[in-house]
């Protein structure tokens, strides 16, 4: 692993730098909070208020959004014109998958935390003392988020199409989850749908952990994103071939 530490770095300073990485998880998701807030702030009580509803469920979704980013951003090298490097130089697919996971894990988990507590501050959001799980639950997000990315970007040999439908599940996603607005249902049937969004399971754990005292939920999700992110990254690493940069 003695490649694995300049990768690891050089990974960390194209994420830190890449605008499109910061626009779209701190200031963007950060617009839609405000806008969206604002325009159903009469919807909503003073204990909680539109702002807090959309700060819980927007960063979530803007995270899960990452997983474009994090699949484009794993074939770089084709931009940078570095490929052929990298299929020459003695470094294991081990070192090179495993220095673009954690960089673009570091880098989202910290977006996310930036985002939600720029949020804390503007909206005045009370966590009830869980501020820390609600990290824990957007890191473990980051960890899913990233190892899809890479096994879409890396792995997967139909990415040049895939990637033209990329947005439809996450933005199904996002609706069910409630991110646009509150989504429920007692139709055994639409609920059952409903379900099927990560997001929904994201947001019930957040809020069960702030307004229930509950973490039984945030942990059962957090370490279902664990779960994930080992096993798209370990599927990465099995399937990917160097060729991919080209």
């Amino acid at each position: 692993m003695k490649h694995f530490g300049t990768l690891f770095q050089l990974g960390l300073k194209r994420r830190s730098k890449d605008f499109f990485v910061l626009f779209y998880n701190i200031i963007f998701p950060t617009i839609i909070i405000v806008l969206l807030g604002y325009l159903t702030s009469k919807l909503y009580s003073a204990d909680f208020t539109s702002y807090h509803y959309y700060t819980i469920v927007i960063i979530p979704f803007c995270s899960l959004m990452g997983i474009i980013t994090v699949s484009y951003a794993a074939q770089e090298e084709k931009r940078f014109k570095t490929a052929y490097r990298y299929m020459t130089a003695p470094i294991s697919k081990g070192e090179l998958v495993m220095a673009k996971f954690l960089s673009c894990v570091i880098i989202f988990a910290l977006c996310s935390i930036v985002t939600l507590s720029i949020s804390k501050m503007l909206f005045n959001m009370e966590f009830n003392g869980k501020f820390l799980w609600i990290v824990l639950l957007l890191v473990c997000e980051s960890v899913a988020v990233t190892g899809i990315g890479l096994f879409l970007g890396l792995a997967c040999k139909r990415f040049d199409i895939l990637q033209n439908f990329l947005n439809l599940p996450i933005v199904i996603f996002g609706f069910l989850g409630g991110v646009f607005f509150p989504v429920n249902s007692f139709q055994p049937v639409l609920s059952a749908i409903i379900n099927l969004s990560p997001l929904t399971w994201v947001n019930r754990g957040i809020v069960s952990c702030i307004f229930d005292n509950n973490l039984q939920i945030l942990w059962v999700v957090s370490v279902g994103f664990l779960l994930i992110g080992c096993i798209a990254i370990g599927l990465t690493i099995k399937f990917f071939k160097r060729e991919a940069f080209i």
